[in-house]
């Protein structure tokens, strides 16, 4: 088993924990290797490739996702080696998972090797048959991680810190990817189209409010002009490494507090990341930029931030104060 809460970071070795992430699970960890080797293959794309696809590099896209995925898999092993129970389900979940992982990537890079979208994308029927096909990877995908989410709920953790990170970590990224099927429902413009018989070569689409493919922030390109789905998309799917990051920054660099205001800073820190989350889907789905949020927007925030740093605070007082306790009694 393997557990970055038990096994010193100092003494990490790549090749030895490629070995013991093998033998969890082989798919997934040939899937993280695969992806990151495809990564350094494109990487140099970037750079000769003058192509532009929907506004942006031709090769950025099939990148970033290459990263991800590599990124996503280790997680997800990381993640079967502490459970102790239902393996034999949680390794389907996982091989599961591979395939859809795999079958996302390599539809990506096909269409950009042909010069086109791989999202969304209705032009001919061979792009329309392979956007039918990573919908449904993308489907058994949220399906392998609902399972997942399941089977950590009824797991037994020893670390209360890392079992509230875990659960609600995999909660949102189930949640994240659902909200990629807000992404796949025709446009305002796309439905008056096809409600009069005119052919339509993308249904679904990214930004809100505006076309795909518009001034965008750098490497990102989430839309400066309209909503976007993609970074609540974003943060939902990587909520699975940041939050079990954050949960062994508190373990590790707040060692001295009780467990229990451990526990309650990341049952903290979940709810502010699910809220801002949430705030962010809702400036997307009101076509506002994230680049220009509202007043409305702005005071939501604020109340977030606020509320967060309060109950923090609260929650090291009352730590400070039942220490004095414990020590005025002792003496």
């Amino acid at each position: 088993m393997i557990s970055l809460f038990n096994f010193p970071l100092q003494t990490l070795n790549l090749q030895q924990t490629l070995k013991q992430f093998w033998r969890i699970n082989a798919p997934l960890t040939f899937v993280g290797v695969f992806t990151f080797g495809l990564l350094l293959l494109m990487l140099p794309g970037l750079l000769i490739d003058e192509r532009v696809i929907t506004g942006a590099p031709a090769w950025l896209k099939p990148c970033k996702f290459a990263f991800s995925t590599s990124v996503y898999s280790f997680t997800f092993v990381w993640l079967l080696g502490l459970l102790k129970q239902h393996r034999r389900l949680a390794s389907l979940a996982a091989n599961a998972t591979a395939f859809a992982l795999v079958v996302q990537i390599i539809v990506i890079i096909v269409q950009v090797v042909r010069g086109t979208t791989s999202h969304f994308n209705f032009s001919t029927p061979g792009d329309e048959a392979l956007w039918k096909f990573m919908e449904i990877a993308l489907v058994l995908l949220w399906a392998a991680t609902l399972v997942t989410v399941i089977l950590l709920l009824l797991e037994r953790l020893d670390n209360p810190v890392l079992a509230i990170a875990l659960r609600f970590s995999l909660s949102l990224t189930f949640i994240g990817m659902g909200l990629g099927f807000f992404m796949t429902l025709p446009t305002p413009e796309q439905s008056s189209a096809l409600a009069a018989g005119q052919q339509v070569l993308h249904i679904g689409a990214h930004s809100v409010g505006v076309k795909d493919g518009g001034p965008g922030i750098p490497i990102l390109y989430l839309s400066t002009q309209g909503g976007d789905i993609r970074l609540p998309h974003l943060l939902g799917i990587h909520a699975v490494q940041a939050l079990p990051l954050l949960s062994w920054l508190i373990t590790s660099t707040l060692s001295h507090l009780r467990q229990r205001t451990q526990t309650a800073l990341m049952w903290i820190a979940s709810f502010a990341y699910a809220m801002l989350m949430s705030l962010f889907t809702w400036q997307a789905l009101r076509a506002q930029p994230v680049t220009s949020p509202d007043a409305l927007t702005l005071a939501a925030l604020a109340g977030l931030v606020a509320v967060a740093l309060v109950a923090m605070v609260v929650s090291l007082v009352v730590d400070h104060y039942q220490l004095l306790k414990t020590q005025s009694f002792s003496e």
